[in-house]
């Protein structure tokens, strides 16, 4: 039985898109946003709302001091896949996190386990350093990844780190055999709107958060003790917004702010769609 992937930049219309595909071939979607994973910043991470009638999975699955790896989404997204298809309906994964959904088509390499120590280590530099510091300490130690992991790439970072520290390997040599946990039939979408339909959607939307509740997720989020490292802090809006809470700027200043960061992810995105996924159908709404 096929499966549905859709992919593209946050805004683009992918889970409106996704919840009517869905009712139209008896589908049941699964998640494939790595912010979307966890249970806090549901209004911040644009989480689907009004989604009663279709199933939805692994959304707001973890914690805030849980860190979700490509691997861990990887198995659990397959599991999903296996649950739906034994009940007869479609597949259908949505998200704009590309390395997930790439996996589903070509899999996952192998990567020894990394060492707790180590990973304990890695996660408390990329907690406590700042974004430049770790960016540069990370290149330093595995120069093959420069160029590849954004600066704010934290997440990948420090998978990197981990990686060079434990198998003296570069992640990008760290490679293997792919392995695959299903052979999937898939039809991959990727929703690229017009870049200024996009950002006016993004801007619009982000307003539209911050006055119905983003900024109470925020508070509540900087109240639960969470692990400093932990990539739900990183998502985009949360470090805009806590600038506004702690005094440092205004409301105004920290939605432009957070608008520029929003447009900036979603260019980061709309590029690797584009370069990595050629053989997508792409629906330009």
């Amino acid at each position: 039985m096929p499966i549905y992937i859709i992919g593209g930049p946050t805004a683009s219309g992918k889970s409106a898109f996704a919840l009517e595909l869905a009712r139209g071939v008896e589908g049941e979607i699964i998640n494939g946003d790595s912010m979307q994973l966890y249970r806090h910043l549901h209004i911040l991470t644009a989480r689907p709302t009004d989604v009663q009638d279709i199933p939805h999975h692994l959304y707001g699955v973890l914690q805030g001091n849980e860190i979700s790896s490509l691997g861990w989404w990887y198995e659990a997204a397959c599991k999903v896949i296996e649950g739906i298809q034994a009940r007869g309906k479609t597949p259908i994964v949505v998200g704009g996190t590309g390395l997930y959904l790439r996996a589903l088509t070509q899999g996952l390499s192998l990567i020894p386990d990394i060492p707790d120590v180590i990973r304990q280590e890695a996660r408390h530099l990329a907690g406590t350093l700042s974004e430049e510091d770790f960016f540069k300490l990370v290149v330093r130690e595995d120069p093959k990844i420069q160029g590849v992991i954004h600066q704010n790439d934290t997440q990948r970072l420090t998978r990197a780190l981990e990686v060079i520290w434990a198998t003296q390997s570069s992640l990008q040599d760290c490679q293997g055999k792919p392995r695959k946990i299903l052979e999937l039939d898939s039809q991959y979408l990727v929703i690229l709107p017009p870049r200024d339909i996009l950002y006016q959607r993004i801007n619009d939307r982000f307003i539209w958060m911050v006055e119905n509740g983003a900024l109470k997720e925020v508070e509540d989020l900087l109240q639960s003790n969470i692990d400093p490292a932990s990539p739900v802090l990183k998502a985009v809006g949360v470090p805009e917004l806590t600038g506004y809470l702690k005094g440092n700027f205004s409301l105004d200043q920290a939605i432009a702010q957070a608008q520029q960061s929003t447009r900036r992810y979603a260019k980061r995105q709309t590029t690797w769609f584009t370069r990595q996924v050629p053989e997508a159908d792409v629906l330009r709404s």
